[in-house]
């Protein structure tokens, strides 16, 4: 039976970069405490916005997807799923609003993963949700081009149960002595639950609102503010890299948790160092709206879309940059580039 070792996580060492971005991360959490009350408003806004972003790419990670358009009315109740994609989106949306609203009294154990997998899939046709698997399966990665590869064969599904037991009790009786860093436990088990991949579908996407609730209740809310999913599908590759190279040895307890959790801390280092960049000096600056969508592309480097504008400049209302870009193209500063969907804004340069 597999074991898992939280007191050592397999006599794993420390490295100086592991060090250099656990300060760091601390650092800006500390710097970013007084954004709450200074900003507001603001912050609001960015909530909003990382629910959006967090479901869309949580489930595009795993190829479930919808149009922009419909996937605004469903997550604001103002239509109804019309296909297996959408429902799973709606109970992805739903686990998202526990997790943010209720994350102090969601205890990290068998009966909670459950319930939360159950409401995961609580929108769609399926039997298996709130069930663990009962048939073995393989962990699969999907790359962008559209191949698919097996990355790992995960434990028989008989052993499930106990396994999942087993990792939570590793998980609370090392959190609880405040020995290891929060974030590398967090890490470590957010691993250790895609290892096992006990259901039948969506452990992909359980693993990453387990790694929400986890840095909640670990005291790093950051993914309220920054969408982690968002993060994670952007760098897709790397993910599904770590993955599998943390993962040889797994079954006999000798993998190495250094790949994964170096990745990890920079998932979360990147989400802070995008929270201050967009609260701390952006509201600093105070700049009319129509000269800070003329900046952020500038500094992207790139054309952006409507929705990437809207993220990257949280002081101003949708409606507002809606019509700052209609105004801005009037005055031929910026373009469009694209059509419908695709559509982006780039700079015109005189």
């Amino acid at each position: 039976m597999k074991k898992f070792n939280y007191k050592t996580l397999n006599n794993f060492k420390v490295n100086n970069e592991i060090i250099n971005k656990l300060t760091r991360i601390h650092d800006l959490r500390g710097q970013i405490t007084s954004y709450k009350v200074d900003y507001h408003e603001t912050l609001n806004r960015l909530i909003e916005v990382a629910k959006v972003q967090s479901t869309d790419s949580s489930n595009r990670i795993e190829g479930i997807y919808t149009s922009d358009s419909r996937l605004k009315k469903i997550l604001s109740d103002k239509t109804k799923p019309k296909n297996r994609n959408e429902s799973e989106i709606l109970g992805y949306r739903d686990v998202l609003k526990i997790i943010h609203e209720r994350y102090k009294y969601i205890q990290i154990n068998s009966s909670n993963i459950l319930g939360l997998h159950k409401i995961l899939f609580s929108y769609a046709e399926s039997s298996w949700g709130g069930k663990f698997k009962d048939s073995d399966n393989k962990i699969v990665a999907r790359y962008p081009d559209g191949h698919e590869e097996i990355r790992f064969d995960p434990p028989a599904a008989y052993l499930v149960p106990n396994l999942i037991d087993s990792l939570c009790t590793a998980y609370n009786t090392e959190f609880s002595k405040e020995e290891i860093s929060p974030l590398l436990l967090s890490g470590a088990f957010v691993f250790d639950f895609v290892s096992i991949h006990p259901f039948k579908d969506g452990n992909g996407r359980m693993s990453r609102l387990l790694m929400l609730l986890t840095l909640y209740k670990s005291g790093f809310d950051v993914g309220k503010y920054i969408s982690l999913e968002k993060i994670i599908e952007n760098t897709k590759d790397e993910y599904y890299a770590v993955l599998k190279e943390s993962s040889v040895g797994w079954h006999s307890n000798e993998n190495d948790y250094v790949p994964f959790l170096n990745y990890y801390l920079s998932i979360i280092l990147k989400a802070y160092r995008e929270l201050q960049d967009r609260v701390g000096v952006i509201n600093h600056q105070k700049l009319p709206v129509e000269d800070l969508i003329v900046k952020t592309i500038q500094q992207e480097l790139k054309p952006l879309s409507r929705r990437e504008l809207v993220s990257e400049i949280p002081q101003y209302s949708e409606i507002t940059i809606k019509r700052a870009l209609v105004s801005l193209q009037k005055l031929g500063k910026i373009k469009k580039v694209g059509n419908g969907r695709a559509t982006k804004y780039n700079i015109i340069y005189q």
